[in-house]
Parts: C-alpha cells; structure tokens; sequence
C-alpha cells in the first residue's frame, strides 16, 4: 500500500535560473499552483527579491555555484533555499557557497516540483521559527522593562508610604504640642475661643495635606496660603464675603510645610480677629536669597505682640527653629503689617 503523498504548501514565489529548461521547469511548477519567473543564470542574483521563497539553478557547475554564491552572500538570506540541478560533488570550493539541495539534472519536472515544495516548506517553517525568537526576544525585552519599572514603582512606593508616615508622626506631634501650650495658657481664654484657635490650626494641616496630593519635593506657598486663608476664615468669619487676597509665587520644600502653615495659620487668625471687616492680603516675594512673605491687614491692629496672644509667640519660635528665618512686625499707620522671612537654607537645604 502506497504511503500518503506530503501534502503540497501553499503557493510559492519561485524563481527558476537555467541556461536550458526554463520553460519546462516553469510549467511544471506553474501546474503545482506556484507563481514562477524565469531568469538567465547570470541575472539571478539581481532578480531575486523579498518574495522569492526558493530558486531552482540548471547550470554547468562553475556557473551553478557561482550564482548560488552570489546570492546568498548578496542578499544575506541564508534562509532562502536554492536548489541545483546536479549530482552532489565531492566537495564543494572553500570561496563558494554550497546550495540547500542537490537534484541530478536527468530528474523529472514531478521531482523538482516536490524537492522545491519540500524546500519552501522548511524555509516557512525556519521562517516563522526565526518571527517567533524575534518575538519572544522582544517579549523578554519588555517584561524587563516592566519588571525593572515595577521595582522602581516599589522603591518609590515605599519612599512615599515613610515620608507620609514620617509627616503623620511630625502633624500629630505639633498638634499636641499645640494643645499643651493652650492649655498652659494664662489666663485661659473662653473655651469657644480655644476650640476655633485649635480648629483653625488643624485646618491649617489639613491645608497642606490637600496641597501635598502628588508625590512633589516642593510645595507651591501661593497654594498653601490660600488654602490656609480659606480653612481660618470658614471658621472665624463664616458667612462673611471673601476679604481674603493671595498675591506672588514661590515654593519651599516640602518638608517645611508643615511649619509654614503653622505660621501662616497664626498671622492669618490673628489678621481675621483683629481686622474685623477690612480686607487681609498676603504677599508672597521670592528672591535669590530668601522668600518673605506680608500678611498685611487695614484693622485696629495690636499694640504689642502680647495682644496678639500666644498665637504670635508660637510663630516666632517656628519661624526661628524650623525655617531658619524671621518673623517681624513693621510700622503701618493702619492695622498690622507682619514680614515673614524664609531664610535660604530652608528653601534650598542640602543635598535636595
């Protein structure tokens, strides 16, 4: 019982190089399904292009292998298959490139036909080996990126998870340090009045915690201000029109706001208690050597910083030992004028 004939590939790009024969190659081919050019063995290796899948040679043995040499070594395609219509020799020269399959040159156009297809199917299956390397090549390539990218992601991940842990730590400290100090206070103030002094200086965390959403190393103070304006007076003048204005740039480290929003939270409270209805404007000025900072209001104002409470004592001891700056009243003929000087080691500390 005769065994199953291969089953034949799809249609192939073939290419058929002969000084005689063309014709009947082409034809048998042709009748197989392929699609077929025919060339001069000399013209061979200028005619081969992308789609060529194999080339059939019927040449003397010289010629033969020259072409076969020309273009494999031309293109650089050591995947295409080209077959010689000669008896294998012995050896093969050192210069020239032996082709993929040799076929005695007697042999029928039924035998070359089935030796070609046998080719162009390993040649597919080569080539689609050769795609899948490629592609497995670059998936590795890209799951080393992920895989790199993730590891950085963890490592930042975890950066943010300390410094948010670490300025948790920091605002519950000040806050009970806070409320040491108010009820240290003498004489003690109405109990109203603490709840809104301590309400507002919590405010003034929540504040910078609203303006620390996106992992950043800088803080934007204009924003900060605002913010901390806006939580002061949503408790000590609720109702009343916005009497509020925030003017300039400028930024700081991150790691300092906690204590500028402190300071900030006091001047502004102060400004509301003792403005009482004018407006209260904070200028921001940022220059090469320091960032200051007005809070200025058109109130009764104060005669000294006693009057102003503790409130102004505790921003100076802030000012002084966590922003390395100053903290000052200047003269005004109406109301206060407070001046807040960031000195520029706190802006630009080392190593940032």
């Amino acid at each position: 019982m005769a065994s199953p004939s291969r089953p034949r590939p799809a249609p192939a790009h073939i290419l058929v190089a002969a000084a005689e024969g063309r014709e009947r190659l082409r034809r048998a081919l042709v009748r197989r399904g392929h699609s077929v050019r025919t060339t001069a063995i000399a013209d061979a290796p200028t005619v081969v292009d992308a789609e060529t899948e194999a080339v059939v040679i019927a040449a003397r043995r010289t010629a033969a292998l020259d072409a076969c040499t020309r273009i494999k070594t031309r293109f650089h395609v050591p995947l295409l298959p080209v077959l010689v219509l000669l008896p294998r020799p012995l050896r093969v020269p050192s210069e020239a490139t032996a082709p993929d399959a040799w076929l005695a040159s007697h042999s029928s156009a039924r035998e070359v036909a089935a030796r070609v297809e046998e080719l162009v199917r390993i040649r597919r299956v080569e080539s689609e080996l050769v795609r899948t390397t490629r592609e497995v090549a670059e998936l590795a390539a890209e799951n080393g990126r992920l895989y790199e990218q993730a590891r950085r992601d963890s490592a930042t991940s975890a950066r943010l998870l300390r410094e948010l842990q670490h300025r948790v730590r920091n605002n519950l400290a000040a806050i009970q340090a806070l409320l040491v100090l108010e009820r240290g206070r003498t004489p003690p103030r109405p109990l109203p009045e603490a709840i809104d002094s301590a309400l507002t200086r919590l405010r003034s965390m929540a504040a910078l915690q609203d303006c620390l959403q996106e992992p950043t190393d800088r803080l934007d103070v204009a924003a900060l201000a605002a913010s901390v304006a806006r939580g002061a007076a949503e408790i000590l003048a609720p109702g009343e029109p916005s009497r509020l204005s925030v003017t300039g740039r400028g930024s700081i480290p991150a790691s300092a706001g906690s204590a500028l929003a402190l300071v900030l939270n006091e001047l502004v409270t102060n400004a509301l208690r003792h403005a009482a209805p004018t407006p209260v404007r904070i200028d921001i000025e940022p220059d090469r050597h320091a960032l200051t900072i007005h809070v200025v209001d058109e109130g009764c104002g104060t005669t000294s910083d006693g009057a102003a409470g503790t409130g102004l004592l505790i921003a100076r001891a802030i000012t002084r030992n966590e922003l390395g700056g100053q903290l000052e009243r200047l003269p005004s003929e109406h109301g206060t004028h407070m001046r807040l000087r960031i000195a520029p080691e706190a802006l630009h500390p080392s190593g940032s």
